[in-house]
């Protein structure tokens, strides 16, 4: 079953801006999807100044109506195309952009981006289970949760991290992680679409 999560303001008429997070495509070889195809589908759809970025299901849009029936839409032609089920979550571009501006390691972001990861969450994750796990890891990593965000720094990288593998489970809510260059480039490209 594919999840939704969505955030922003929408009403049957409003025209919104917005970045698609598919999760768990091209991830080991498994999974396959060209972005020029995930493309095709969104234009398919009549989704305007549609691009992605790089290969793990990263797309920003413009799209007429509420964002629940635009992710609905997503999640079934998504299903139809590639012939399996991907969680979909929408962030509105105004979202996204408040989003990286709260960023609590904007020092660090700056002094290496691969160091800062943004866990975007289908809810709002558990902050104390989290807080455990960070103390059992024993790592040098911080996080804060900010609404239905969690911002992790990982000095060390997200690869060698304890506390990263096991975050979505300490959580308690679904969550996909994008990395700070990510983050910054999506905004951008998000400030270019015309609606």
């Amino acid at each position: 079953m594919t999840q939704i999560s969505r955030t922003g303001e929408d009403g049957p008429n409003s025209r919104t801006v917005l970045v698609a997070l598919y999760r768990g495509i091209n991830v080991g070889g498994n999974n396959a999807v060209k972005m020029e195809s995930l493309r095709s589908m969104h234009e398919r759809l009549g989704h305007r100044g549609v691009k992605t970025y790089i290969q793990s299901g990263n797309v920003v849009f413009a799209a007429d109506g509420p964002i629940e029936e635009v992710a609905k839409a997503c999640a079934v032609e998504f299903a139809r195309d590639f012939g399996f089920s991907s969680r979909v979550m929408l962030v509105d571009a105004t979202r996204w952009s408040e989003i990286v501006a709260g960023n609590p390691y904007s020092e660090p972001a700056a002094e290496d981006p691969k160091t800062v990861h943004v866990g975007i969450c289908l809810g709002t994750p558990d902050a104390e289970r989290m807080a455990a796990l960070l103390a059992k890891a024993k790592g040098r990593e911080a996080f804060e949760i900010r609404g239905d965000v969690v911002y992790l720094h990982a000095p060390d990288g997200l690869g060698r991290s304890k506390f990263a593998e096991g975050m979505e489970k300490a959580a308690g809510v679904p969550m996909t992680m994008r990395n700070w260059r990510t983050m910054e480039t999506l905004r951008d490209l998000a400030a270019a679409v015309e609606d």
